[in-house]
């Protein structure tokens, strides 16, 4: 059975932290406070916890047992592979399918959100920093774009995630552009290598 640490890793993941220590720095903790736990903690600081994640459930911190958030609040399936905000990366999965954790993002569920993926360089900062957390809604109809909007690609070449616009000499391709211009040019694909495409629907 999975100890209080491995759980309380999993929250924070879950709740929309990078991770455990994140968690902790959030929080205001003194360093290793929680990264030390194993199996127990004080009813202080198990109320610290819940207070910064108020839809965590404490018979699931306590004893593993039940939902992780009440109320049945679902969370978001997060992907276990990085939105590269740069120029295309290889060796990364190109599937939207394959998925282990969740992460809490309450305020997109009724945006249609599907899944969460993690932002991994910094061509789209600052609107999306490095380490943040999309929410994404697949896009069953991968021939229609909203001009001007960011997109999630899973590409022949990697996962990326860039502004999309319309390719003016290329009917057949589409322009990705970064929110950090200066560093990161524009650049075209090819419609023919996109092999998935989500919409984000929000960020934390």
């Amino acid at each position: 059975m999975e100890n209080l640490h491995t759980r309380l890793e999993k929250v924070a993941v879950a709740a929309g932290f990078k991770n455990l220590r994140h968690l902790e720095r959030d929080m205001g903790m003194s360093y290793n406070t929680l990264m030390k736990i194993t199996d127990g903690m004080t009813a202080k600081t198990m109320l610290r916890v819940v207070e910064k994640i108020p839809q965590l459930s404490l018979d699931y911190l306590v004893t593993g047992e039940g939902p992780m958030f009440k109320g049945g609040v679902s969370g978001l399936p997060l992907l276990p592979f990085s939105a590269v905000a740069g120029a295309l990366a290889e060796n990364i999965p190109s599937s939207f399918l394959n998925t282990q954790e969740v992460c809490y993002v309450p305020d997109f569920i009724d945006k249609g959100a599907e899944l969460a993926i993690r932002v991994d360089g910094d061509s789209m900062s600052p609107r999306f920093r490095n380490g943040e957390i999309l929410a994404i809604r697949v896009v069953q109809d991968p021939s229609f774009f909203q001009w001007g909007r960011v997109y999630v690609l899973s590409t022949t070449q990697g996962c990326v995630v860039k502004k999309l616009l319309p390719c003016p000499d290329d009917d057949n391709s589409v322009i990705c552009r970064s929110e950090n211009r200066d560093e990161y040019p524009d650049y075209t694909i090819p419609k023919s290598d996109i092999l998935n495409v989500a919409i984000v629907v929000g960020h934390i």
